[in-house]
C-alpha cells in the first residue's frame, strides 16, 4: 500500500475513535439532564449501539476493498447514528414523556462530512435520509410541542447548510488539484514539445545516471538538432518552426518508449535523449532510424539549406563506466560529436569514443 494512502487510513481511524471518544463524553452532561430512570436506556444506546457501530467501522478499515467502499461505510454510519438517536427520541417521548434533545443529528452530521471526508453526493443523499427520518420521527413522537415546525427547519436547514459547504469545499480542493497539477506540468514539461524542459531533463538524467552506476549498466546521451532551422524558421515563419519542432518531438516519443528513457527539449531545436543499458549496435541502430523517420516526413526545406529536405544531426556517447563521469560530461562531449557530425555534412550521426 502506498505510504500516503497509509497514512490516511491511520489518520480516519483515529478520526473514528475520537468521534467515540466525543460520544462518551457527552454521556456526561447527558446524565446530567436525564432523569435517573432513563439512564440504563441511554447507557444501552450509547454504550450497546452507537459506539460498536463506529468501533465496526474501524475493523471494516483493515479490510483490503475498504478504500473502494468508503464513502459507502461512512455514509452508512452516518445514518445509523443518527437513527440510533432517532430511536432514543422515539422511546424517551413515548414511555418516559421526555423530549430528548436532537442536536446530536446535526453534530454527527457535520463530524462524518468534514472529518471523516464523506463527499458531496453521499452527504447530500444522507441528509435527504436523515431529514426525511426526523420528520417521520416527529410525526411519531411530537415531542417538542408547538416547535416542531422550527425543530424540523433548523435540522432540515442545518443538514443541507452542512452538504452544500462540502460541494464548495469539494469544488475548490478539485480546482486546486487541477490548478496544482496544471503548475506541476508546466514545471517539468515544455509547453510546445510536451517533452521533459531542460531541468526536468537533467534530474531525471541524474538518477538514471545514479541507477547506471548501482547496477553496472552503460549509460548513452544523444543530441539532436534541426539542420538549417533558423533559414528555414525565417522562410516560413515561427508557426511552421514550432511545427517541424513538434514533429521532432514525435518522432522521439515514437522511437524511445521504454520507462527508463529520458528525452527532453533542451532549448531551441536542441533535444537530448539519455539511455540506459544500450550497446553500440542499439546505439547505432536508434541513430539510423532517427534519420530514417526525418526523411519520410519528406518535409520541404528552405531554399539554401544544405539539404532539400527538414532533417537532423547527431551526435551520441555512450560509457560502459558510468562511475567515471557526470551527465554534464556526456552532453558536453555528445555535443561536440554533434558539432562534428554538422562538419561532416549533416543529416547524420557521430558517436563519440570514449
Amino acid at each position: 500500500m502506498p505510504i500516503t494512502k497509509a497514512k490516511d487510513l491511520i489518520r480516519l481511524r483515529v478520526a473514528l475513535v475520537i468521534g467515540a471518544l466525543i460520544v462518551a463524553s457527552f454521556m456526561v452532561a447527558d446524565f446530567l439532564l436525564l432523569p435517573s430512570t432513563m439512564h440504563s436506556l441511554y447507557t444501552y444506546d450509547r454504550l450497546f449501539i452507537q459506539i460498536p457501530i463506529i468501533f465496526a467501522v474501524v475493523l471494516l478499515s483493515f479490510w483490503r476493498r475498504f478504500e473502494y467502499y468508503r464513502a459507502y461505510i461512512f455514509t452508512a454510519l452516518l445514518v445509523l447514528l443518527t437513527y440510533s438517536n432517532y430511536w432514543l427520541i422515539l422511546v424517551c417521548w413515548q414511555e418516559f414523556q421526555f423530549a430528548f434533545p436532537y442536536e446530536g443529528t446535526i453534530l454527527y452530521a457535520f463530524y462524518c462530512v468534514f472529518a471523516l471526508g464523506i463527499p458531496f453526493r453521499f452527504a447530500i443523499t444522507s441528509a435527504v435520509i436523515n431529514i426525511a427520518g426526523f420528520i417521520v420521527l416527529m410525526w411519531l413522537a411530537p415531542a417538542y410541542g408547538d416547535r416542531m415546525p422550527i425543530s424540523i427547519g433548523f435540522v432540515a436547514a442545518s443538514l443541507f447548510t452542512c452538504s452544500y459547504a462540502k460541494y464548495r469545499l469539494d469544488s475548490s480542493l478539485s480546482l486546486l488539484k487541477k490548478t496544482n497539477d496544471r503548475l506541476t506540468k508546466l514545471s517539468k514539461f515544455d509547453p510546445l514539445t510536451e517533452l521533459l524542459n531542460r531541468r526536468a531533463l537533467r534530474n531525471q538524467s541524474e538518477s538514471l545516471l545514479a541507477y547506471a552506476r548501482r547496477h553496472n549498466v552503460s549509460l548513452a546521451v544523444l543530441m539532436l538538432d534541426l539542420d538549417d532551422f533558423k533559414k528555414y524558421n525565417d522562410k516560413f515563419g515561427h508557426q511552421q518552426g514550432d511545427e517541424v519542432i513538434r514533429q521532432q518531438a514525435s518522432i522521439l516519443k515514437n522511437i524511445f518508449k521504454r520507462e527508463t528513457d529520458i528525452v527532453g527539449r533542451y532549448g531551441g531545436e536542441e533535444f537530448v535523449v539519455v539511455l540506459s543499458d544500450v550497446d553500440d549496435k542499439k546505439l547505432v541502430q536508434i541513430c539510423e532510424n532517427l534519420l530514417k523517420d526525418w526523411k519520410e516526413e519528406n518535409v520541404p526545406h528552405a531554399p539554401g539549406a544544405v539539404n532539400a529536405f527538414m532533417s537532423c544531426s547527431i551526435g551520441a556517447v555512450m560509457t560502459k563506466k558510468p562511475n567515471d563521469i557526470t551527465i554534464d560530461g556526456l552532453i558536453d562531449i555528445a555535443d561536440k560529436a554533434l558539432y562534428t557530425a554538422k562538419d561532416k555534412g549533416k543529416a547524420r550521426f557521430e558517436i563519440a569514443q570514449m
